[in-house]
């Protein structure tokens, strides 16, 4: 039976992730694509930064805008872009009669993306769920559409056994590994001469560090463009060419943009880009060390062997493999923890780990999840975790403490 299915990506933080996603879904002879957006890209922009595999006007065809990007990122901004998104969203899933939803992770839009899927009885697959990232909002966000999912695609068994532990059923949770990694498993790092072509610079320096700095939203009042300028003073000090791209779509973005704006100014070794789109992957195998508080770090580092430096609080609590090293805000603590990432022993062990999230393939298994998810039933029982039956399926949760020590490096 062939099935219409709809994907939505609203900023780069999930179109990196879903990129293997979309190839496998777009390909599929079975499935008809929709790509949904709405926060970040315009319909050319986003065409351009999809995976080169599918033709522009293949693409073209497949996206649906919901709603023009958003020129601001504030609380008021976000409220007002939302309430266009549920709307768009809901007209969508009628107009192209859409049977399954693939959603990823834990952006504040899937607030208003998941919900009109929810009341039109369209089933929902949910990628990435189970995760702890106590440092932004979007910690409650992930939960929350959990709840609301029929399906879980998870990256890692802690993340299942968390999952299972909202009171979601085994049968409906699944151990996919992470599909961003899928896009780096053979990734040829770029040359210095094709990085600096790209840069448009005579020479890279090295060390090279890749740098991105998002707005930690669970600290109230926090002083985000300070931090953002001591951590990228912290990779200057450190590194000989830094590649900054920009910060996510969340408030304290504008302030982070424009402190990183106004060094690069000043500093012509940070090299401040929108994104790095398809680029992504030859350039992060190609980095000494990735430093920022990006889950790219924590998540997709390791699969390429580089050291990461994870700064402050936005990831607390996720799990993350031996090339991690941890920072607190602030550049004599960043710049510590570069220095230990790039000594003998952080290069030793980045060389060594073994990815948490995967070893690649997650997207083939998705597919199949999602073309199941059309059969699910919207009756989905709650399972205490009193129930011994499921709860012996669930190993044991990670000690919180321990994986903050381990995140110290």
């Amino acid at each position: 039976m062939a099935l219409t299915v709809a994907v939505f990506v609203g900023t780069r933080a999930d179109l990196g992730p879903l990129s293997p996603v979309l190839e496998m879904l777009q390909a599929a002879d079975d499935v008809t694509l929709r790509v949904l957006t709405g926060v970040m890209y315009a319909v050319d922009d986003l065409v351009a930064a999809l995976p080169a595999t599918g033709s522009a006007d293949e693409w073209r065809g497949a996206v649906v805008p919901l709603a023009a990007p958003m020129g601001e990122v504030t609380v008021a901004a976000q409220l007002e872009q939302g309430a266009q998104i549920a709307r768009a969203t809901g007209q969508a899933l009628r107009e192209h009669h859409v049977d399954v939803l693939v959603v990823l992770g834990d952006r504040w839009e899937l607030l208003y993306v998941v919900p009109p899927a929810f009341l039109l009885g369209v089933p929902i697959v949910h990628l990435h769920g189970g995760e702890v990232t106590e440092g932004a909002v979007d910690e409650r966000v992930r939960h929350a559409v959990t709840k609301l999912a029929d399906q879980h695609c998870v990256a890692s068994e802690d993340a299942a056994a968390r999952v299972r532990q909202l009171g979601e059923p085994s049968e409906r949770v699944h151990v996919t590994g992470a599909p961003g990694l899928d896009r780096l498993a053979g990734a040829a790092p770029v040359s210095d001469d094709e990085l600096a072509a790209m840069l448009g610079v005579a020479s890279v320096e090295r060390p090279l560090g890749l740098f991105t700095y998002h707005p930690p939203t669970a600290q109230a009042d926090a002083p985000v463009g300070e931090w953002a300028r001591e951590a990228a003073e912290a990779a200057l000090a450190v590194c000989g060419t830094v590649v900054a791209t920009h910060p996510g779509m969340d408030e304290g973005r504008d302030e982070v943009l424009a402190v990183l704006t106004t060094l690069a100014a000043d500093e012509p070794r940070l090299h401040l880009v929108p994104a790095l789109g398809r680029d992504y992957p030859r350039v992060l195998a190609a980095s000494d060390v990735v430093v920022g508080n990006s889950s790219s770090g924590v998540i997709e580092a390791a699969t390429v062997h580089v050291p990461a430096v994870d700064i402050g609080e936005r990831q607390r609590g996720r799990l993350r493999g031996d090339n991690v090293v941890h920072a607190d805000e602030g550049r004599a603590a960043v710049e510590a923890a570069l220095r230990t990432a790039l000594g003998p022993e952080g290069r030793r062990r980045a060389a060594a780990v073994a990815n948490p999230y995967g070893t690649g393939g997650a997207s083939a298994r998705i597919l199949d999840i999602v073309r199941a998810a059309a059969r699910t039933s919207r009756v989905k029982r709650f399972v205490d975790v009193a129930d011994v039956a499921d709860v012996a399926d669930v190993p044991d949760l990670p000690d919180r403490a321990s994986d903050a020590e381990e995140g110290a490096g």
